[in-house]
Parts: structure tokens; sequence; C-alpha cells
């Protein structure tokens, strides 16, 4: 039966590099290389429990997780950064992604009555949580249905540039900057197959990279950074989350049946 879309054959293309283009090219792989010698990449599985306790507590997982990695970069750091996490618009024409800020004052709230010298109740840090996951959650549905800042800020920023319109002086503010300088980059990555995972690096020197794939009954993390980089660890980030994860779970397990 013949294919009902035929294609040429491949031509195999033979290209003539000169000196300084070679030349380049192995500056491309030696540097290439340093950054891969650089990464400081922590793989680890959760198994305390999976996307299934948040469901069992009327919580989105996604926004559960978020809220717990804000939790362990505030132990390890003691602050909150910039943090960014996708979130598909592809229901719009041209879609494609626009950011989940996670790093909200409703997280810090929480984060902060569960410090060791806190005076807050056990309840009042329970309720705490769940008004913070409850932002994170109406943040990401926002998002989603097109009512993300970061997308119609870009749009603005480059009307002006296209344009030949002042700059508004937003764009060139400190804060701004400060803002879009993701310390902390996250993202639900699910597959399929076990024992796989999928990853990624920090986009800056001094940040991490948090991949996340939330099974059933456990939470596959890959936690990545910069070796060369002397204010973070992949691994301190990762045990940090997992002490993080199992008080969470002694906190809510004691409201599970109100």
């Amino acid at each position: 039966m013949p294919s009902i879309c035929e294609l040429p054959v491949p031509r195999k293309l033979r290209w003539i590099v000169s000196e300084p283009i070679s030349a380049k090219i192995q500056e491309a792989k030696c540097s290439f290389d340093r950054r891969i010698a650089d990464l400081d990449l922590f793989v680890f599985k959760f198994e305390k429990f999976g996307r299934d306790f948040p469901k069992m507590i009327k919580t989105s997982p996604d926004s559960f997780i978020q809220v717990m990695l804000q939790f362990a970069y505030y132990r390890v750091h003691n602050c909150l950064v910039s943090t960014y996490e996708s979130a598909s618009t592809r229901r719009f024409r041209h879609g494609r992604v626009d950011n989940i800020r996670a790093n909200s004052c409703e997280a810090l709230a929480w984060i902060k009555s569960m410090q060791p010298n806190s005076t807050f109740t056990t309840k009042e840090k329970y309720d705490l949580f769940r008004i913070a996951v409850q932002h994170q959650t109406d943040l990401m549905v926002d998002n989603i249905l097109g009512n993300g800042m970061d997308c119609h800020l870009l749009a603005l920023r480059q009307v002006a540039i296209e344009n030949n319109y002042e700059i508004p002086t937003l764009f060139i503010d400190k804060s701004f900057e400060l803002s879009n300088r993701f310390s902390l980059s996250t993202s639900q990555i699910p597959t399929t197959m076990d024992g796989s995972f999928m990853c990624y690096g920090p986009v800056v020197h001094d940040g991490y990279g948090c991949a996340y794939n939330p099974k059933a009954n456990y939470i596959l993390f890959a936690i990545s950074s910069f070796k060369s980089c002397s204010m973070t660890s992949s691994k301190l980030f990762a045990e940090t989350l997992e002490k993080c994860l199992l008080e969470i779970y002694d906190l809510c397990t004691k409201f599970l049946n109100q």
C-alpha cells in the first residue's frame, strides 16, 4: 500500500567547516561540558504519601506541592523569592504559558506560623495552611483562564517597543527586574513510566530547578542547582523538603476527619 504522504529520500548533508568555525564548535563543546559538570542534580522519591493525600484533605495536589516548595526554600534560606511555575494557556489562540507565582503573602504567613519559635496554635497553623493552598489554587486557575499578569505585562512592554513609545517606568524599575529573577523555577512534569523522571537546571546561578511528578502513593522530585554556587545545595534542599512534607503530614492528619 503506498503512503498518502510521499517524502523524498533523506540526503546526507556534507558541511565544509572552516578553521575558525571548527574552533568555535570546539569551544562551545567545552563550555557545554563544563556546564554539565557544574550541575548538582539530586533526585529523590518521597514515599510517605503521594497525590492522594492532598486530595484526601480536599486540596489541589499541585498547589499543595507548590506551597511546600516555598516552605522548604524558606527553611533553607530564611526568605521567599520569585518563583516560576508554568501555567498552560493553550486554550487561547497562540497561547503557550503564563507564570503562577507561588511566593505569596498567604504562603509566607503560614510558613512563619510553622517556625520553631511560633506562638500559633496547631489549629491556627492548619487554617493558615489551607488559606495558602487555596490562594495558590485560585492563582493557578486565574492563570489558566488568561488572567495572569506576566503575559499581559510582556504584551504591554512589546507594544511600547514595537511602536517606539517611551518604555513605562514600571519596566525599568529595580523591583520589576527582581520580580523576574526566578531563583526557584518549578514545574509538574508527569511521566507514566515507573522509574523515569524529567528535570531541568536552574535559570539563575544561585537558584534551584525543581521538577516533580506526583504519583498516587509517592512524589518524585528532581532538584537541581549549580555546584559552583556556595549558597545552594540540591541535597540540602531535598532533605529539607522531605522534613517539611513530613511536618505538614503530621499537622494535616490531626484534622483529617474534621
